[in-house]
């Protein structure tokens, strides 16, 4: 691999059931604009707007967005001609089935991919470059994930060996049993926010992520 193409292909997990929070977490309104374009803003903008010398070196794909069961309502509402879109009906899957979806549809020429939970829509451009950034500069390591205040949290960024791993998988183990299997390659990328920890699963968490995301515009 040339220092110069390291390739990454983002994938938007936005599949969920969204049981608990009662309608799809992707359609979320911040203000006008819902979770998934959040999301989506913030992997066109960290693509863009790298540091000139690791822009050189960094080179995304669009993005790849796995949808669910509420592919039609997502898709009236939210503009994905940009991206690619893969489906997963298995809403008891987790977040697994979801990734699985979306890495069947993963180029031949990515080195690594990045995937991005559609209920953390907060995290910022600069927040994802430091992953980009450390997995171009340390080759010995597998995984990368963003930590704050000694926790983990999204986007992660993972090798492409990592995809078979996660294939493999067998119905309903969890995406740690591949992505923790040793823990001597897994970096964590400390980041100075709490946005890559602000998920959402209640209408109670929403309105806590919603409160930060009109702080944060002030």
């Amino acid at each position: 691999m040339s220092e110069a193409e390291f390739r990454v292909q983002p994938i938007v997990l936005a599949a969920g059931a969204s049981s608990r929070m009662g309608r799809p977490k992707a359609l979320l309104d911040f203000d006008g604009r819902t979770a998934l374009d959040l999301v989506l803003g913030s992997n066109r903008i960290f693509s863009l707007a790298l540091p000139g010398s690791a822009k050189e070196k960094i080179r995304l794909h669009p993005p790849i967005v796995v949808l669910g069961r509420d592919r039609a309502a997502i898709e009236a509402r939210v503009d994905l001609s940009g991206a690619r879109v893969a489906v997963n009906l298995d809403v008891d899957g987790g977040p697994a089935a979801s990734l699985k979806a979306g890495l069947a549809l993963l180029p031949p020429d990515a080195d690594a991919f990045l995937f991005h939970p559609v209920d953390v829509p907060l995290v910022r451009p600069e927040d994802a470059r430091r992953l980009l950034e450390a997995a171009r500069r340390t080759p010995s390591k597998d995984v990368f994930i963003p930590s704050h205040d000694r926790r983990r949290g999204h986007p992660v960024l993972a090798r492409r060996p990592l995809a078979a791993a996660i294939q493999a998988l067998p119905p309903g183990v969890s995406l740690r049993v591949a992505l923790h299997a040793d823990p001597a390659r897994i970096e964590h990328v400390v980041v100075d926010a709490p946005y890559i920890l602000m998920d959402m699963d209640t209408p109670d968490d929403y309105a806590r992520v919603l409160a930060a995301f009109r702080e944060a515009r002030r």
